[in-house]
């Protein structure tokens, strides 16, 4: 079965009633990229995570992704795990 296309409504679709996504972050990669795996999205950065750069590298990648700005974003899980949550606010 083929993956699923990376597209903004693809990913306001893992939007839960509560305006959160959760997501998944890599950081270190060599590339960065982004992908629905497992019906949530993971992020892969080459930022790595210290003094909170990895944090804002998911905000900038993830306000792109869904053609929003990075002001419409707040991370209120997981500032230091992986495992993260974002509110999206539109």
């Amino acid at each position: 079965m083929a993956a699923p296309t990376l597209t903004p409504e693809a990913i306001t679709a893992l939007i839960s009633d509560r305006n959160e996504l959760s997501l998944r972050v890599v950081p270190g990669a060599k590339v960065e990229k982004a992908a629905i795996e497992n019906g949530a999205l993971k992020i892969w950065l080459r930022t790595a995570p210290e003094d909170g750069k990895a944090n804002k590298a998911v905000l900038a990648i993830l306000a792109k992704l869904l053609g929003i700005s990075v002001s419409q974003l707040e991370i209120t899980h997981g500032q230091t795990a992986r495992d993260k949550r974002v509110r999206v606010l539109v």
